[in-house]
């Protein structure tokens, strides 16, 4: 565990609506498209190199049920995923991350568009008023409606 680390942080609890003894499915705080989630270790882990390989299947395991689910919830037609590796690379929260984007034909201007809105979450852009942040409240009621759902 890393203090620092907002997916450490007991406040992530709000935002999970799948998880495992390893893994959390969480939905982000600002989506890039409806649906947009993302699947954590438990364990504190930088680097994907770092991941046990049981942590690794399960990551990748646990990503696929994910995906399903929110590709029938959110009546998408695919998905894209996206798993950054340090700043260079785009990513903003150094713990892994695969982020999960549900996809509908005509979602987007271009279908690759996700990738530079993705990287437009880097963390100094987060509180840019050009990226909608969703509310405690909106949060809580999509979670709440994704477990029930999966339950």
């Amino acid at each position: 565990m890393n203090h620092d680390c907002p997916f450490c942080s007991p406040l992530i609890e709000d935002h999970v609506f799948m998880e495992t003894t390893e893994m959390l499915a969480v939905y982000n705080i600002s989506p890039i498209l409806p649906g947009h989630s993302m699947v954590i270790p438990r364990r504190h882990v930088e680097s994907v190199n770092d991941l046990s390989e049981n942590e690794l299947d399960q990551l990748f395991r646990f990503a696929r049920i994910v995906t399903k689910q929110l590709i029938t919830f959110f009546k998408a037609e695919g998905f894209d995923w996206s798993l950054q590796e340090s700043e260079a690379a785009g990513q903003s929260i150094s713990h892994v991350h695969l982020h999960i984007i549900p996809r509908k034909a005509g979602d987007l201007e271009q279908p690759g568009d996700w990738h530079s809105r993705l990287q437009e979450s880097k963390k100094e852009l987060i509180d840019n008023p050009l990226r909608r942040k969703l509310s405690k409240k909106e949060i809580s009621e999509i979670v709440s409606s994704l477990k029930t759902f999966i339950a």
